[in-house]
């Protein structure tokens, strides 16, 4: 029987339609997967079809968890998550649905993206609970129920994915919809589908991501075009989409900074983010199964959002050769098959293992030397990268949970990396204008280039204080002039 909310459903699927996507200006690489997550010159990292913002009637039991889940409502009430009921709810009311009749590609990512949001409140709902009690997470639950683990792996085996949350499938690019369905992605026309703390931090880093995400099919375009220039040696063209990606990084960060708020917040939200390899799982997490033949009972170790970043840092890393230059080899995703890029969809994976290693073999950073006017193109994107990752680090500094248990040298440890991370960018700004010619560049290109290794001077001088004093201020966004 048809009800008016299977009807809606049913307008809705039968009424999107994919965004025209542009065929991507290169022979040699395409996506391998016809899933939602391609990558192209259009919508760059986002999805082709906006989000189901609704499950079909099937899953109302689980539409109504979901409702229900968060710590703040947004209606003025509270959610199970705020008194610690949303796991035995879980238990006693989530029905153990049967996902296997399901093949269609937005369905089975809606799914995804619900059951692993239900999969992390449920794992880490007590970590959240201690952490509010006395600002350390304590340990998690040990055991994913069948009712959520077995629909979740059947989902995952069929979009080629992780059972675990993952930053683009989950928590940002396919977790929005648009207020009014005609027009554009601006950060005033979307909200979250779903949301685990319901606070205003929450909301700007989902929208901001997801609206800065509209700028990236021109970041994929320049990526493509920049290494075609350097495959043919044309100069100009190279020069051209080096600035055409540095533009478009530039509104991704106004867009961030402009929506990123409140980020003393983040602890509110960021808990849930964490992944099955992080000390409050004290050996991982095991899926239960109800089959003989089912999944193995070994412990998994997932990395979480938390771990991860958004794959438009990814992009520049492996554009500009980033993890070569740095001699500490501490730069993150320095290799595209076996760190943070392997949890990424299916053709996010591919597409940035060519951009690597196409950028080793044609050597991106070497061909941008060899020009003064390159160099300061290169300098240039390199300092909206570093506006990029200095703003993450800022947000992680201002989130992280400095506690004074044990188990807290593992979170300094990697706040740890995450600023040598940042110092390390800063340092190739300033290597990169050192093997500058400045004197035959223009005085507006030699301005520019003194401003831009200012700003990271100023960078790196800060975390280094910072590296020896982890207790020292850092430089506010507003003193960098981003």
């Amino acid at each position: 029987m048809l009800t008016r909310r299977n009807l809606a459903f049913a307008r809705l699927v039968l009424s999107a339609k994919p965004t025209q996507v542009r065929r991507l200006s290169t022979s040699t690489w395409k996506n391998p997967s016809p899933s939602e997550f391609t990558v192209s010159e259009t919508t760059g990292f986002l999805p082709r079809h906006d989000p189901l913002p609704m499950l079909p009637s099937y899953f109302e039991s689980l539409e109504e968890l979901l409702h229900e889940m968060p710590i703040s409502k947004g209606d003025g009430t509270y959610g199970l998550l705020h008194s610690g009921r949303f796991g035995e709810r879980i238990e006693r009311e989530l029905p153990h649905y049967d996902v296997g009749f399901i093949f269609d590609s937005r369905i089975l990512s809606a799914l995804y993206r619900d059951y692993t949001f239900l999969a992390s409140a449920y794992l880490l709902e007590p970590c959240d609970i201690q952490f509010r009690l006395a600002r350390n997470y304590g340990l998690a639950r040990r055991m994913l129920p069948a009712n959520i683990a077995e629909p979740l792996e059947t989902i995952a085996a069929r979009l080629n994915a992780r059972p675990y949350l993952e930053h683009s499938m989950s928590f940002t690019f396919y977790n929005y919809r648009r207020k009014d369905a005609s027009q554009p992605l601006t950060p005033d026309n979307i909200e979250p589908i779903r949301r685990f703390s319901g606070c205003d931090a929450e909301h700007s880093y989902i929208v901001g991501h997801v609206a800065a995400a509209r700028r990236t099919g021109s970041m994929v375009s320049a990526a493509l075009e920049i290494l075609s220039s350097v495959r043919t040696g044309n100069r100009s063209a190279f020069d051209r989409a080096m600035r055409q990606y540095t533009s478009a990084m530039a509104q991704v960060n106004d867009i961030l900074s402009q929506t990123l708020k409140n980020t003393s917040e983040y602890a509110s939200f960021r808990t849930f983010l964490n992944g099955c390899s992080q000390p409050m799982f004290s050996n991982g997490v095991l899926y239960e199964s109800t089959s003989p033949l089912g999944s193995s009972q070994q412990p998994r170790h997932y990395l979480g959002v938390a771990q991860s970043s958004n794959p438009i840092a990814s992009l520049g890393t492996h554009l500009f050769q980033l993890s070569n230059l740095s001699p500490r080899g501490t730069l993150p995703c320095a290799s595209a098959k076996d760190g943070v890029d392997s949890l990424r969809p299916e053709n996010y994976q591919s597409f940035l293992a060519h951009i690597s290693a196409e950028s080793r073999a044609l050597g991106v950073q070497t061909f941008a030397l060899g020009s003064p006017a390159s160099s300061v193109e290169y300098m240039a994107a390199l300092d909206q990268v570093l506006a990029y990752r200095y703003r993450q680090w800022a947000n992680l500094r201002d989130s992280i949970p400095l506690q004074s248990s044990g188990k807290s040298a593992v979170f300094r440890d990697y706040f740890d990396v995450q600023t040598r991370h940042v110092r390390d960018v800063a340092e190739l700004v300033s290597r990169t204008h050192a093997n500058t010619d400045t004197e035959l560049l223009t005085p507006e290109h030699r301005a520019h280039a003194e401003s831009m290794v200012h700003r990271a001077e100023m960078v790196r001088r800060s975390l280094n204080r910072i590296i020896t004093d982890p207790e020292t201020a850092p430089l506010a966004m507003s003193m960098i002039a981003y």
